[in-house]
């Protein structure tokens, strides 16, 4: 028997973290880990009424709004979501995490990072979770990927030395928290990426049988 985990993936946008959410929660469910995935902004009714206003708004918000209404989405994704589901037998792959806020907000929009951290404060419950994999490509790369898409939301339309910031953002949190943040280079091969997930996992299961 294995506890209930609390998975998030995180990185650039175009570093290619949405492509393994899914990979996870399968090779989890290979172990018999019952998980649920979420997204953030988003992941309950009002989250994702949050989201469409921070990605697809036309109105330029301050940075101080767009980071308060993350966290207001984050507030309702953890009582509605997240708390329940890992007190009912299911594990949680969530899309970004908090770890976003602050490389987004804090190395991005350049925010006090001691501010984001009183917000960080303000959650209830204040949940760390037990892995988190930080997806890292070339900018190159990654704009690529976003240009590729169709119609780019808000914060892809961002500049390329934003997004520098908020991988340097990124790497920084990787740096500091190593045994938490596994920073996976998905400049190589979808399979070599697959590999390096698995071994954490194997690891992060491996710590946590009951």
């Amino acid at each position: 028997m294995y506890k209930n985990l609390f998975i998030t993936v995180d990185g650039i946008d175009g570093a290619g973290k949405s492509t393994h959410v899914d990979f996870i929660q399968r090779y989890l469910a290979s172990k018999g880990i019952n998980s649920i995935t979420l997204r953030e902004p988003g992941g309950s009714d009002f989250g994702e009424q949050i989201r469409n206003l921070l990605l697809h708004t036309e109105v330029k918000l301050h940075s101080i709004t767009e980071l308060l209404l993350m966290f207001a989405s984050r507030q309702e994704l953890l009582t509605q979501k997240i708390v329940p589901a890992l007190n009912n037998a299911h594990s949680v792959i969530c899309d970004r995490y908090i770890d976003a806020s602050i490389a987004y907000q804090g190395y991005g929009r350049e925010i006090d990072l001691v501010k984001i951290d009183k917000i960080i404060s303000l959650l209830e419950p204040n949940l760390t979770p037990d892995l988190t994999f930080v997806f890292d490509v070339d900018l190159d790369v990654a704009q690529q990927r976003i240009c590729s898409n169709k119609y780019k939301d808000r914060i892809e339309r961002e500049n390329q030395l934003f997004f520098k910031r908020v991988q340097n953002g990124y790497r920084t949190l990787a740096y500091n928290n190593p045994e938490r943040i596994k920073l996976i280079d998905t400049n190589n091969s979808i399979l070599d990426t697959q590999a390096k997930i698995i071994e954490y996992l194997d690891q992060l299961i491996n710590l946590n049988k009951k």
